[in-house]
This record gives structure tokens, C-alpha cells and sequence, in this order.
């Protein structure tokens, strides 16, 4: 059902036009190719203009700027509800990653070199793995457009315990880096 909803939004928008206002206000552009870029839609008097990212333009008919609305799936809200992801809730550190998570918000931190990459946001589980205690987290998505996002970064957590946890998004890699929680 949600893969036919999806469908059906993402054919209307491309019968309606090729831009979609996302749920956070962003505008994107679906091209035919199956992309899309985020772009800029000003109004000037009564046209509105599409400023893309390689600085062309076009007029835009507003009633072709179709907006998204937010799909939030059952399974969705009641995963921040389950024990184990309430787990994740505080801060987490160790060998050069550290989460801070609230019910709301995580701030994910890497060092990457010299520089430090930190990523904010709300932030969802997209998995969970009750046997193997692993969740998969989309952190600080750009938008959601039904099961499709833009932006943000995949993790994959394996709970040790209450107060241990294992970043395993790369450990296909060999990359495990364990983190424990603060205090």
C-alpha cells in the first residue's frame, strides 16, 4: 500500500508539474530522469520564477508547485516507543563518533581527518531488529516524501546494553566503533 501511495503522489506530481514543496518548506525538482535538485521559487508580482542551482531560470505556474504531504506510518510512531530505542536516548561517545540523542533531536558527530562532521535533526527509525537488538536511523533528513528522503545520513546501532552501543554502519568495511554513555 505505501509503495502504491507513493506511486500515485509521484505520478500526480509528474502530471501536475515537476516541483514538490517538501514538508520542511524546500522545493525540489523531479526531473524525467528519475533526479531531482532542490531549487529556488520566488514570486515577483504575479509570476513565479524557479531559480535552479546551475543559476537558469524558468516561470513556474503556481498551481504547478504541488506540496507534500508528510507520510507517517504506524510502524513509524511506535518504534521511538519501544524499549529498545529508548535505549538511545542521552549521549553516546567513543573513538572519534559521539551521538547526544533526545526524543526529538540527535546531534551525530565524526571526526573525518583534522575536521569534525556534525550533522542536527529530528531523527526516525527506518528499522528494528529485535532479536539482534539493531536499529537502522535516518538522522536529520532534509524531507520525507513517503518512504522516499532527502538529505540526512543512515546509521545502523546494535544495543549492547544500557550502557554500551556499537555503530555498525560500517562494518561491511570492517568499521565497528563502540560508544558508551555518558554521564
Amino acid at each position: 500500500m505505501k509503495r502504491s501511495l507513493f506511486a500515485a503522489l509521484f505520478a500526480s506530481a509528474l502530471i501536475a508539474g515537476n516541483y514538490i514543496t517538501l514538508d520542511n518548506g524546500k522545493v525540489i525538482e523531479l526531473r524525467p530522469d528519475g533526479t531531482w535538485q532542490e531549487v529556488k521559487v520566488i514570486k515577483k508580482g504575479n509570476e513565479t520564477i524557479a531559480i535552479k542551482p546551475d543559476g537558469t531560470w524558468e516561470k513556474v505556474e503556481s498551481k504547478n508547485i504541488e506540496v507534500a504531504n508528510k507520510l507517517e506510518t504506524n510502524a513509524e510512531a511506535k518504534f521511538k516507543d519501544t524499549p529498545l530505542v529508548q535505549t538511545l536516548i542521552g549521549t553516546w561517545s567513543g573513538d572519534g563518533e559521539r551521538y547526544e540523542f533526545t526524543k526529538d533531536k540527535v546531534v551525530f558527530s565524526v571526526k573525518d581527518g583534522h575536521r569534525t562532521k556534525t550533522i542536527s535533526g529530528k531523527w526516525s527509525v527506518e528499522n528494528i531488529d529485535e532479536k539482534n537488538k539493531t536499529l537502522t536511523l535516518n538522522l536529520a533528513e532534509g524531507a520525507r516524501l513517503g518512504f522516499l528522503t532527502f538529505g540526512g545520513e543512515i546509521r545502523k546501532i546494535k544495543i549492547i546494553d544500557d550502557n554500551t552501543i556499537e555503530d555498525i554502519t560500517g562494518w561491511d568495511e570492517g568499521k565497528i566503533v563502540t560508544l558508551h554513555r555518558v554521564r
